[in-house]
Formats: C-alpha cells, sequence, structure tokens
C-alpha cells in the first residue's frame, strides 16, 4: 500500500501558527473583522505581560483596553512590514509607563493566588516566603529592566522584538534582561546570607 505524501503548503491552515494571526493588510484597510481577530489573539498575552506589570488586575484590564483603542485609532497607518506583536507590546508600554507615572499604590507582581492549594503548612510557609522576596525584589528593579524581564521570562518575546515595543536597541533590551537578573541575583542571594 503506497502512502500518500502531503506537501506542508497543502495541510490545512489551521495548523499553521501563521494562519491565526491577524492579517496585516486587511487591518491597514480599516477591517473591523481583522481587527477583532487581533484583538482575540493578542488579548491575553497583553494582558498577562500588563498584569504582571501592575500587580492589579483591574488597572490591567484598563490598560490592555486603552492599548486596543489606540491600536484601532492608529490601525490604518501602520506599514506592511509592521511587526504586530512588538507594536502592541510598544501601546502597552507606554500605557503602562503612563499609569506608573500617574499611580498612587505600590505595585504587586505576583498574585495571591499562586500557592498549590494541595501543599501542607510548611510548604505553603516555604512558598509564600520565597514569593514574597522574589516578589519584593522584582518590585524594587528599575522600570524598564522589569518591563524587559517580564517579556522575556513571561512572554518569550525575542531581544528584536522587545527592543520594538519598548522602544530602543536590541543591545539595549539584552542589557536590561541581563541586569534585571544580575540585580535579581544579587538581591536573593544578599537576603538568602540574612536568613541565616
Amino acid at each position: 500500500m503506497a502512502h500518500k505524501v502531503v506537501k506542508p503548503e497543502t495541510k490545512l491552515a489551521i495548523f499553521q501558527p501563521a494562519a491565526l494571526e491577524p492579517n496585516l493588510a486587511r487591518l491597514v484597510q480599516g477591517d473591523r473583522e481583522a481587527f477583532a481577530q487581533l484583538v482575540m489573539f493578542y488579548n491575553e498575552s497583553l494582558y498577562r505581560w500588563v498584569a504582571r506589570l501592575t500587580g492589579n488586575s483591574h488597572a490591567a484590564e484598563d490598560l490592555v483596553q486603552d492599548t486596543f483603542v489606540r491600536a484601532y485609532q492608529a490601525i490604518t497607518r501602520l506599514r506592511p512590514d509592521t511587526n504586530l506583536k512588538a507594536w502592541l507590546f510598544r501601546i502597552a508600554h507606554n500605557a503602562y509607563a503612563n499609569w506608573v507615572r500617574n499611580r498612587k499604590g505600590k505595585n504587586s507582581l505576583l498574585p495571591n493566588e499562586v500557592f498549590d492549594t494541595q501543599a501542607g503548612p510548611e510548604e505553603l510557609a516555604q512558598e509564600n516566603e520565597t514569593s514574597l522576596r522574589l516578589q519584593q525584589a522584582i518590585d524594587k528593579l528599575p522600570e524598564e529592566w522589569k518591563a524587559a524581564l517580564l517579556l522575556r521570562i513571561q512572554e518569550d518575546m525575542a531581544f528584536r522584538e522587545m527592543a520594538i515595543a519598548l522602544g530602543t536597541t536590541e543591545e539595549t533590551a539584552r542589557w536590561r534582561v541581563y541586569k534585571a537578573r544580575q540585580k535579581l541575583m544579587e538581591t536573593l542571594e544578599i537576603k538568602r546570607e540574612d536568613a541565616r
């Protein structure tokens, strides 16, 4: 029995990740359906990143909504070579930067629900202490380092995309992630030694 060879271009489009991404040409033409697809495609990752930056789910919802409103207002001015993900994250970063300038309270990066409810009291206490130390260390990072670090570790964003999203060079994006990690290691090591 002969096996039929299926060429990659004849596979169902649904299994190709690029097929799920919004169509840039339709977006530039102002197609509302294409914009709805853009919102559905990027809403979760934008929310996750902004929620981690702000530590506030309500603020994150507002900032993501603001991001999409601003994107919709500017969508027809996109160039054909625009990286949609980086462009949206840049808009979200700008909204976050404005929020930081205007906020009154301190942000928290880790939600209270991150702990395993099946763990015993000792494990919960240790997880709570470790998470709190990490959260405090991340909170103390400069905003530029924190934003870059979370894009890298949470969104697995390439440095080229990060540079666009953060409005900087690729080298600077790499440097910010490096410095953030370095500072976290120093801070957590000092706290570990103090606990001994």
